[in-house]
């Protein structure tokens, strides 16, 4: 059976979901502003079940029309448990609560009425949140069960019965290509930010044949460092080349926005709370080089702070105070976050590489490599109170989450140090390998990447301070090196904190390493392109309450849809029911002329013989035919050799258009279909997927008449 991990860090989803500040004039012509508490703001609304929640399985409530009357009242709000199921002594309740802080549609937030977008209404581009809650008969929670979900349209518009759930739980279970959910809520996804402009994403979880490639984003130019929003939902990247940041939506994998910077961005770190996106300026120029922040909800620029000349390194404290060290002129810069402003500058010696920041002294460490100095300056009076110091050669440092124990790299001295913020001095030295760089954590240990040796090091945190004693694995077979001279971190922990992802730019390729094991498990490949750093985006179900499990969504099409629920311990299987409504704010603006329907998707031929493929372009709302289009181009790119081949599809009948196509090789082939008379580009349609598979000891013929084109930007 397979078997879902839970992430263990505490974090309460719900308010990370629903963290929204809009920035000056995001709301403008609102013609209302009345904000009513979420279930995770309001703690007298936890668990206030609606009329008739109790009742076994009842059906969704039917959602009211959108009022047409500017003056009318804002609906009340219910967020019940309106669905519930009991087997066993176990009652399993589930609702959907909306967002009503961020409706969130491609461009950014519109002005919003709530008359307009009823709040009892769930719609679709809409940011959600679905939960189960999980009591036994005593009405005690259930806790640190592991469960998956998924939704998927209803076949039909009817709920799955018995037997039908059943047979999507368990072919959801199996992840069989031929039965993939709308929305999977148990994955996650690795982002790979390569030296080529561009960002793969991958599903480690399941291969497409041989292929783990789930979609690629491309950029303007190489990525430098990234930072995800805390709830996962925008990607900010550095394109220090060409001055810009790119904003990506990290739910449809798409680029929003590249934002001036006015210089040469580098590092980029998300505010704690979520607030605030900040970008550090390393501009030649003393008037820009500082630091700019982002409001990450509507890209806007809230400000341009300079701070000082050289690369900047970027902190915060607890206090609604960031740090910002400034490499050439030796100086810390504090800065107000209510203010945006500077507040004063700090002198903490030439050099500066690194910046931690340690809520167990209250105290900000500046490393430089210049003189091998640890500078210590209070977050409290803001003034310097000691030091600590070493040869030079200082690369980089960090601190365990505790904020106990500083650790800094020597990429001179081969070393790793670690020193003890209660008496501010150094108390083990480490050998690592040549030229370490970059330090990362998982629950056990800390892992050391150096330039000059394809080995790992790994210094565990058990017993602390009292050996010098490490442990390695190879990750690949190449020596990093002058390939890997980019911020971004080159190794990211698993979910579950016991195991890892590393990248070797030398190699092309992305280990998984298991902590307990001799050399990485699995690898997998760069698809044609030089990863550099890798970053972990969750999008499972987590306990953010006893007994209640949430995920955050963004929601799909409108249609009526089953909810399956899968915990593997008590046994439950069971499918809700939801139904997500139009979003008139999206029909209004980004409602496409037809949607497309596979007559038949996920097609398996062999390698060298023709498949008909077919497909019908429909209306909106109306599902009637658009007949007798005669420019539908399909493009049809293969995942692994990244090729592309170019067709015409052609009307049969009732909106229905084909083309044949013969797969060269073996491998997974997607299916794009744009309509220019239409407006329609390529990937705004629903995919196709193609996979050929060739038998034993067979010989593959190469298809004559079709074309083969170095993929386009998508």
């Amino acid at each position: 059976m397979f078997r879902f991990k839970l992430c263990i860090r505490a974090v309460l989803l719900l308010s990370l979901v629903f963290n929204f500040v809009p920035g000056p004039g995001a709301c403008a012509g609102m013609q209302q502003t009345t904000t009513v508490p979420l279930p995770d703001d309001d703690p007298h609304h936890h668990n206030v079940a609606a009329p008739g929640a109790q009742k076994s399985q009842d059906p969704p409530a039917p959602a009211a029309e959108p009022s047409t009357d500017p003056g009318a009242a804002a609906p009340t709000l219910d967020y019940g448990w309106k669905q519930t199921f009991k087997v066993s002594g176990v009652k399993v309740d589930f609702r959907g609560v909306p967002s009503l802080k961020d409706v969130v549609i491609k461009n950014g937030p519109l002005p919003v009425s709530l008359n307009e977008i009823s709040s009892t209404e769930m719609v679709e581009g809409q940011r959600a949140v679905f939960q189960f809650r999980l009591t036994d008969a005593t009405g005690t929670p259930l806790t640190g069960l592991s469960m998956a979900a998924w939704l998927d349209q209803a076949r039909d518009g009817k709920p799955a019965d018995k037997k039908e759930c059943h047979d999507k739980i368990q072919s959801f279970l199996q992840m069989q290509l031929s039965a993939r959910p709308e929305v999977d809520l148990n994955t996650y996804y690795l982002l790979a930010l390569t030296e080529e402009p561009g960002i793969l994403i991958i599903d480690p979880r399941v291969g497409f044949a041989t292929s783990k490639l789930y979609a690629m984003i491309d950029l303007a130019a190489p990525g430098d460092d990234w930072a995800l929003t805390p709830s996962g939902d925008r990607l900010f990247v550095s394109l220090p080349s060409i001055g810009k940041v790119a904003a990506i939506d990290s739910m449809n994998f798409r680029v929003l926005s590249n934002i001036e910077t006015g210089g040469k961005p580098a590092r980029v770190v998300a505010q704690p709370d979520g607030k605030y996106i900040w970008v550090a300026n390393d501009s030649d120029r003393p008037e820009e080089s500082g630091v700019m922040v982002i409001n990450p909800s509507n890209l806007e620029v809230l400000a341009r702070i300079p701070t000082g000349k050289g690369h900047h390194e970027i902190v915060f404290d607890e206090r609604e105070n960031a740090y910002v060290s400034n490499q050439i002129d030796g100086t810390v810069s504090v800065i107000s976050m209510p203010k945006l402003a500077k507040v004063k500058d700090i002198e903490a010696g030439k050099g500066l590489v690194a910046l931690i920041y340690s809520k167990a002294a209250k105290s900000v460490y500046a490393a430089s490599a210049d003189t091998g100095t640890i500078t210590i300056i209070s977050s409290e009076s803001q003034s310097i109170t000691g030091s600590l110091k070493e040869k030079p050669g200082f690369t980089a440092m960090t601190i365990t989450p505790d904020g106990r124990w500083g650790f800094v790299a020597n990429g001179e001295e081969d070393l790793v140090l670690l020193f003890d913020v209660s008496s501010n001095r150094f108390v083990q030295v480490y050998e690592v390998g040549r030229s370490p760089d970059q330090m990362v954590f998982t629950t056990s240990y800390l892992y050391v990447r150096s330039k000059g040796d394809e080995h790992v090091k790994m210094i565990p945190l058990d017993g602390i301070g009292s050996t010098g004693h490490t442990a390695e694995f190879p990750a690949g077979q190449g020596l990093p090196g002058a390939l890997a001279d980019i911020l971004a971190p080159a190794i990211e922990p698993s979910l579950e904190g016991t195991a890892a992802f590393v990248v070797n730019p030398a190699d092309k390729r992305i280990y998984f390493y298991q902590e307990g094991m001799a050399a990485p498990m699995t690898s997998m490949e760069g698809y044609g392109r030089r990863p550099k750093a890798i970053k972990v985006l969750d999008r499972s179900i987590h306990e953010t309450e006893p007994g209640v499990y949430s995920v955050g969504l963004q929601l799909p099409q409108p249609g009526f849809y089953d909810v399956p629920l899968f915990v593997e311990s008590p046994s439950i299987s069971y499918c809700f029911q939801f139904t997500i409504k139009p979003n008139p704010l999206l029909k209004k603006k980004n409602e496409l002329p037809v949607y497309l329907r596979a007559v038949k998707d996920n097609l398996l031929v062999r390698p060298g013989e023709p498949v008909e493929v077919a497909f019908q372009l429909l209306e909106p709302g109306s599902n009637k035919p658009r007949e007798g289009l005669k420019d539908v181009q399909v493009t049809v790119l293969l995942a692994e050799g990244l090729r592309q081949f170019r067709y015409s599809a052609e009307h049969v009948k009732e909106g229905r258009y084909q083309f044949t196509f013969t797969p060269p090789s073996e491998g997974v082939y997607y299916v794009t279909v744009r309509v220019p008379s239409l407006g329609i580009r390529a990937n705004q349609l629903t995919y196709m997927m193609i996979r050929a598979k060739a038998p034993e000891n067979s010989k593959v013929v190469q298809p004559k008449g079709t074309t083969t084109t170095q993929p386009r930007s998508q």
